[in-house]
């Protein structure tokens, strides 16, 4: 896990503590990896008022926000570390399958986000949204060729290629969760000094 300000280093105990507690399920439940450093983007449905909350704790961390599509059931928000997704989206053999799906080559990742967003409001789930969110592109091409059937594991995504690395990836993102769940959510510790 990085140290820079990835995510929520930038915030104190306080601070995270002061957050609702919608915002900070979401927080936990669903950006855990991102905010600390471990992958490059996270997918979340929320109502459109708690997206105030949001960006705020956003802002002076590396993260970005981009909402992909807006619905009766909320927004759908994409959470990423900008430097982690070009990576992500740019590397063989990612790069090749998402050129090959109609997204612009060696395009900002901005660009990337706006073809994936319209292919959001064709109204078809666009699969290759996990190469945005980090996962193997084996696993997304299987996903695709099985239709979600016949996977060999199933825990943050149906895992069709190596389910040791995986297993260890699913391992990592926990970890992430507990973590943020503890900072979140434990009481406030006192420090009791004795004269």
């Amino acid at each position: 896990m990085r140290d820079d300000k990835t995510g929520i280093q930038a915030y104190g105990p306080r601070a995270v503590r002061a957050l609702p507690d919608p915002l900070k399920q979401i927080l936990v439940n669903h950006l855990s990896p991102v905010l600390l450093g471990c992958k490059p983007a996270a997918l979340f449905t929320a109502p459109q008022a708690l997206l105030p909350g949001l960006l705020p704790a956003l802002r002076s961390s590396r993260l970005s926000l981009r909402v992909l599509r807006e619905g009766r059931a909320g927004l759908l928000v994409m959470v990423f570390d900008k430097e982690r997704l070009e990576t992500a989206i740019a590397w063989e053999p990612a790069g090749a399958i998402l050129r090959g799906l109609g997204y612009p080559a060696r395009a900002p990742v901005w660009a990337c986000l706006g073809c994936l967003k319209q292919k959001l409001a064709s109204g078809q789930f666009p699969h290759e949204i996990g190469l945005f969110l980090g996962y193997p592109a084996e696993d997304v091409l299987g996903f695709v060729k099985h239709r979600g059937r016949n996977y060999k594991l199933c825990g943050y995504w149906k895992v069709y290629g190596d389910v040791e690395q995986a297993k260890c990836c699913f391992r990592r993102y926990d970890r992430c969760r507990d973590r943020l769940r503890i900072l979140f959510f434990a009481p406030e510790q006192r420090v009791h000094r004795t004269p």
